[in-house]
C-alpha cells in the first residue's frame, strides 16, 4: 500500500494532464468484438510504477488519485475531505507498509466518478497522506472496492482500466486463470518463491498496486545476496530491514528470474511484477487472468 521508493524509476516532475482520446473507440471495439461490453473505461498515467487517475467525488472538480488495491477502502486526504465538506467520524486506526498504527477517520458515503463511470463508496477512509512520499497534487487513493465489486482489467500497454459487470462477465481468450483469494478487503495470489537457488516455497501474497516493489517477503533473508534497506515509504513509520534476491518468482505458468525484493513483514506483490501483465481481476468469481506483455522479459532493477 503506497510507494516503496527503493525500487522506483524516476517520477514525473509534476502531475500529468489526462486525455480521453480513443477511449470511446476502445469501448466500442470491446463491445462489438464479441467480448463482454464494459461498464466503462478510464485511463491512467504512470508516476514511477504507480498509476494515477482522475476522479470526481460528488461532482467535484477532477482530482488526482493513485489506484491502490492495497488500500482496503478508498482514501481521502483530510484537506481534500474538508474541501468537499464531508462529514467525518473517528474510527479505529489501520496499518500501512511501515510500522505502527496509522490514524484514520471515516467519511459519509459518496459517489466517485471515473471518466463517467459512477462508483458508490459507502465508507471511504480519511487518512493524512502528507508523510507517504506522494506528489503534492495527489488527493487520495482508489482502493479495493472497485476490485471487489467489478471485474477489472488493468492494461499497462494501453494505460487503461476497464470495468465489467461481475454478474454477466464471461472471459474470452486463452489467458491462463489463477486463483484470486479475497479475504475481507484484501486480495491475494499464490506465487512460488525460489530462495535460495533450488529451494522453493509457495506463499500467498497480497496484491498491492500501490507498491512499486516486486515481491515483499521475509523469506528473502535466505538469499545468498542480501543487503540492508530502509523499508516503508508509505503509511506508517519507515524501519530498518533488508532486501535480497529471489532466484525466481513463479506466478501461474510465468517465471521471472533474479528478482530483487524487500524482506519486510506482510508478504505482498507490487507493480514491479504486476506491470508485466495485462491482468483481469475477477474477484467475485475468485480468479484472475494473466496476459504477458514484452515487459515480462525486462530485468528487475537492483536497488541503489
Amino acid at each position: 500500500m503506497l510507494p516503496d521508493l527503493r525500487f522506483a524509476p524516476p517520477r514525473l516532475g509534476k502531475a500529468p494532464g489526462f486525455t480521453f482520446i480513443a477511449l470511446l473507440t476502445l469501448t466500442v471495439a470491446l463491445s462489438t468484438s464479441g467480448a463482454p461490453a464494459p461498464l466503462g473505461v478510464f485511463p491512467f498515467k504512470r508516476d514511477g510504477q504507480l498509476m494515477l487517475v482522475e476522479v470526481s467525488i460528488n461532482k467535484s472538480t477532477p482530482a488526482l488519485f493513485f489506484v491502490d488495491s492495497g488500500a482496503s477502502h478508498t482514501v481521502f486526504d483530510p484537506k481534500f475531505a474538508k474541501e468537499l465538506g464531508l462529514k467525518i467520524e473517528s474510527a479505529p486506526p489501520t496499518t500501512g507498509t511501515g510500522t505502527g498504527d496509522v490514524p484514520k477517520s471515516h467519511s459519509e458515503p459518496v459517489v466517485m466518478t471515473l471518466n463517467g463511470l459512477k462508483v458508490d463508496l459507502p465508507e471511504p477512509w480519511v487518512i493524512d497522506l502528507s508523510k507517504a512520499s506522494l506528489p503534492a497534487a495527489v488527493r487520495g487513493l482508489v482502493g479495493a472496492e472497485i476490485f471487489k465489486t467489478y471485474v477489472v482489467r488493468m492494461d499497462p500497454v494501453q494505460s487503461t482500466f476497464t470495468l465489467f459487470d461481475a454478474a454477466s462477465y464471461r472471459h474470452e481468450g486463452d489467458a491462463p486463470a489463477i486463483p484470486l483469494h479475497v479475504e475481507g478487503d484484501k486480495l491475494f495470489l499464490e506465487a512460488a518463491l525460489e530462495v535460495p537457488a533450488g529451494q522453493t516455497v509457495t506463499h500467498k501474497l497480497r496484491i498491492d498496486t500501490g507498491s512499486e516493489s516486486s515481491v515483499n517477503d521475509e523469506i528473502v533473508q535466505r538469499s545468498a545476496e542480501v543487503r540492508s534497506s530502509n523499508l516503508g515509504g508509505g503509511l506508517g513509520e519507515n524501519f530498518k530491514s533488508y532486501s535480497g534476491v529471489f532466484s525466481s518468482v513463479k506466478i501461474g505458468p510465468y517465471i521471472v528470474r533474479h528478482v530483487w525484493g524487500p524482506g519486510g513483514p506482510r508478504p505482498a506483490i507490487g507493480m514491479e511484477l504486476l506491470r508485466r501483465f495485462i491482468i483481469t481481476f475477477d474477484a467475485p468469481h475468485g480468479r484472475m487472468y494473466l496476459e504477458p506483455t514484452p515487459a515480462l522479459a525486462e530485468p528487475v532493477p537492483t536497488p541503489p
